[in-house]
């Protein structure tokens, strides 16, 4: 394996509950490394990373931002890839494809909330892609923190490896600093300010304690039973591992001789790196010197990219499994794991690159649609600026605009059940998309959402309003691969569906602002869908007049129900021997049929369909001419209508997870809401720190509202947050759809 000429590097994620202080954390992290000449503040909507109007005016974050930063540790650069994720669950697709890119992460923790539902969803999540974790306890300087209580709450519900590297120098409105546990010293952070980094200080200087007033002082008589005792756990644990440096510690520890900080340092990260530890530490989003020990930490713990297990991929000709070692010296390939739309440039790709090196002007492989691309552009990303350089290596996350075929720069497209090219056009570096050198081509893992629940109608004001709704949609969808969107041709009324009514109210309220479209929105309602109970067989004999023209074509096809989660896969039989033309003719006839399922007009999914005879005269190997492909068409739509009305279908509805934390005194009054609208309780468990934790599922049909009268009913004592669970057929004689 190569090693890396340049300073060392850390691809890492931000990832937290809502509200935990994700977005605060990483202005400061922005700002303590020269980025911002002063942190922004999600209250007063200046934050950096949270740009979009929408985003700066709810206090939420939207769309994942990158920033690249650098960070001197002890007289070393480090260079740090960071990405802000949103916390809120309708978001979800934006961190599940962020931690596509990522090779280790940040989890914030409330001190006062501990270990919240959503935090679980995400340290699965990283655990999953095997990202190594720092977790760090935010909010100490908050009336209720408890570090402890965060701790115990961490290791009791998702990891009994997380131990403190750190403990907190008073908690609430006492809170003043913390203890270093490696090296066995106090940071008193009410000491001094730091210095502004406009003035002169900034990363070329040695190391981080000088810049930011972090004069290390001995452990305060008070501190130091509690110091000792948290020192000689980490060790203990450490010591018990089966990592090299384990070895020499257990040595140490039976000696009674106490290790030195490089020695335990490099124990903690050999650690993190076998997925055994998770360091823990904490202190504050608002303080520079928290923002400024937790870099630190990063640089010594997380893996940098050729530490990181690289994702597996395959030859696309044969489907044989292909590794790529995380060199320079290794061949080209990368994935691209978002896209976003640039005025300038067009569609941008943000690219993870796993082995080798890319130049502009270079041209690679998309090896998922087998298309060679040209790299115009390359870009490091810093929030909503961009910036340009010429090459790109192995574990770099970059932005690339590029070039299709012939020149063009194509257009967003929408992916998944209902997807549009525009204009029919390939777009280069979609979502998910394999880029890799045409010489060594390898495909890896491609990224997968989850199916939308939730829906609502976009019509134009007027006819001329239509065809910029339609490109508005389509490039938002393009951005967000979890918005799926139908479109009706005779009315322009546009069928867009999501996560969640927050994640709809925030693209139609995205379609007003960023793309100036002018169209009615309709309420949020289910997004019903409809599954095949059994196999069943459909035939058409087509022969009729088209436009004056004879035509006749017989297709022959089979339906029948595929896994949950699999959508509408077509294929054919062995023995058919079919033009291509005709196959995708028949193709688009199937998709029509199914998207209108036979038991109240909800669109089939999880079918799969078999065709098993096909022709038509006018047809041959060379090709086929329109009025046979459009027969076969229609003929196929025919055949696959009988098919499904034949093997009957029943109506599914969305359920959803449902996490409602609250005080003890409103426990009923929220059993009762959730009760009145369907849902059954599953869990009821004692938080950390008072109050109970009720887990529960219900239809999401049941759920519009329910955010205000949980509200309501408690006081606002409580809150809540609803995730998809799964599909389940309607209760028998329900039709609220109707």
């Amino acid at each position: 394996m190569s090693k890396r000429a340049a300073p060392p590097l850390r691809n890492i994620g931000i990832l937290a509950h809502i509200d935990a202080g994700k977005t605060s954390l990483t202005e400061r992290l922005l700002y303590v490394t020269g980025r911002l000449r002063a942190p922004g503040a999600v209250d007063e909507g200046t934050t950096t990373t949270d740009f979009l109007a929408v985003e700066r005016e709810r206090g939420i974050t939207v769309k994942a931002a990158a920033a690249h930063i650098g960070w001197r540790r002890s007289g070393a650069e480090c260079r740090i890839n960071l990405i802000d994720t949103p916390g809120h669950v309708d978001f979800s697709s934006e961190v599940e494809r962020s931690l596509r890119a990522l090779d280790g992460a940040i989890v914030v923790l409330c001190a006062v909330a501990g270990v919240q539902s959503r935090t679980e969803t995400l340290y699965r999540a990283c655990r999953k892609r095997g990202a190594g974790r720092l977790v760090f306890v935010n909010k100490m300087d908050r009336r209720g923190a408890s570090f402890v209580r965060a701790v115990d709450d961490l290791k009791r519900i998702l990891d009994e490896g997380a131990v403190p590297v750190q403990l907190p120098w008073g908690e609430g409105e006492a809170f003043r600093g913390v203890v270093d546990l490696v090296e066995m010293l106090a940071h008193d952070f009410t000491a001094g300010a730091s210095p502004r980094l406009g003035d002169g200080a900034g990363p070329a200087e040695a190391d981080s304690r000088v810049r930011f007033g972090l004069a290390p002082e001995p452990i305060p008589p008070e501190l130091r039973p509690a110091a000792a005792a948290a020192r000689e756990r980490l060790v203990e644990f450490l010591a018990s591992g089966r990592e090299g440096a384990a070895a020499s510690l257990m040595e140490d520890y039976v000696g009674g001789v106490e290790p030195e900080p490089p020695r335990l340092r490099a124990a903690i990260r050999a650690a993190l790196l076998s997925g055994r530890m998770t360091p823990v530490l904490c202190g504050s989003a608002f303080s520079d010197a928290s923002a400024a020990l937790l870099l630190d930490a990063v640089a010594d713990y997380l893996p940098a990219p050729e530490e990181a297990p690289p994702p597996l991929g395959a030859d696309p000709a044969t489907g044989l499994a292909v590794a790529r070692e995380p060199g320079v010296d290794a061949p080209f390939s990368a994935q691209v794991f978002k896209t976003s739309r640039d005025q300038h440039f067009g569609n941008l790709a943000w690219t993870r690159i796993w082995s080798g090196s890319v130049a502009v002007s270079q041209r690679v492989l998309d090896a998922r649609a087998r298309k060679t691309v040209r790299v115009m552009k390359i870009f490091r990303m810093q929030a909503r600026e961009l910036e340009s350089v010429e090459i790109a290596e192995a574990g770099d996350i970059v932005a690339l605009a590029l070039s299709a075929p012939g020149g063009s720069k194509g257009a967003v497209q929408s992916e998944g059940p209902g997807a549009a090219r525009e204009g029919g056009e390939f777009t280069p570096g979609s979502t998910g998309a394999t880029l890799c050198d045409p010489s060594a081509p390898i495909l890896y893992e491609a990224i997968r959402f989850e199916e939308p629940v939730v829906s609502l109608a976009v019509e134009p004001r007027t006819r001329a309003d239509a065809a910029a709704l339609r490109e508005a949609v389509a490039a938002l969808a393009g951005e967000d691969p979890s918005l799926r969107f139908r479109e009706d041709p005779l009315t322009g009324r546009i069928e867009l569906s999501g996560m969640g009514e927050l994640h709809l109210e925030v693209a139609a309220e995205r379609l007003a602002r960023e793309r100036g479209v002018s169209a009615r929105v309709g309420r949020p309602r289910v997004a019903y869908r409809e599954s095949l109970t059994a196999e069943a067989s459909g035939r058409e004999d087509f022969d009729r007049d088209l436009g004056g023209e004879r035509v006749r074509a017989t297709v022959a096809l089979r339906l029948r129900p595929a896994e949950s989660g699999t959508g509408v896969s077509i294929g054919a039989a062995p023995a058919l021997k079919a033009p291509p033309a005709f196959l995708e003719a028949a193709r688009r006839g199937i998709e029509a049929a199914v998207s209108v399922g036979p038991a109240a007009g909800f669109p089939l999914d999880d079918i799969e369909a078999v065709l098993d005879e096909l022709a038509a005269p006018g047809g041959g190997a060379a090709g086929a001419d329109r009025g046979a492909e459009r027969a076969v068409e229609i003929a196929a739509s025919i055949a696959a209508g009988k098919a499904a009305r034949a093997a009957e279908a029943v109506v599914m509805e969305p359920v959803m997870r449902i996490d409602i934390e609250l005080s003890d005194d409103c426990l009923g009054e929220a059993v009762s809401a959730l009760a009145g609208r369907g849902g059954r309780i599953e869990s009821v468990e004692d938080m950390p720190g008072g109050g109970k934790h009720v887990r529960g599922a219900a239809p999401l049909r049941g759920l519009f509202g329910f955010t205000g009268e949980l509200r309501s009913a408690t006081s606002g004592r409580a809150s809540h947050t609803a995730r998809f669970l799964r599909y389940e057929a309607v209760p028998r004689g329900f039709s609220g759809w109707s």
